[in-house]
């Protein structure tokens, strides 16, 4: 009984001790391309299991989100006799969020650990101009803020 409860001090401690040191990491911005975004608007282009937590996280920093990426047929009449046909997207600008399991989940929750990825894409020329990452929680954790806010805040003070 005493090896038992040994036992389980050493693996809770160990639980703990790992809990405290693990921490969110910053938000580091690579700028690939330089243009003027206008309007905050974005669509997701992947379906990912935290759409909901961004959008929230994405909307509360000034970002309106389109569920959808749809497109109309715009008919124009370039000179006297040609006209042209494209499709205009509602939003410019697409966002991609990819995460990579770290092995580590938070303690006495059920959230995990992950590397975030978050690119923004220019849908016009098809072109990422911007890649964000942070390593953090997926939800509420001990010592680990979840990454949401933090990505959102970034990518505005990254929108030009």
């Amino acid at each position: 009984m005493r090896v038992i409860r040994t036992l389980l001090l050493v693996v809770v401690t160990a639980m703990l001790t790992n809990c405290v040191m693990i921490t969110s990491s910053p938000v580091t911005a690579n700028s690939l391309i330089n243009t003027d975004k206008g309007p905050r608007i974005v669509t997701f282009l992947t379906p990912t299991p935290y759409i909901a937590d961004m959008s929230v996280a994405l909307a509360e920093n000034g970002f309106l989100i389109k569920p959808m990426l749809s497109r109309q047929e715009i008919t124009e009449l370039q000179g006297s006799s040609r006209v042209v046909k494209y499709n205009e997207a509602t939003a410019r600008w697409g966002i991609t969020l990819q995460t990579q399991h770290s092995g580590m989940t938070c303690a006495f929750t059920d959230f995990n650990i992950h590397h975030f990825t978050l690119m923004l894409t220019d849908i016009y020329t098809n072109q990422v101009v911007l890649v964000l990452k942070q390593k953090g929680s997926d939800g509420p954790c001990s010592t680990v803020k979840p990454v949401f806010e933090p990505l959102a805040e970034a990518l505005a003070q990254n929108w030009q």
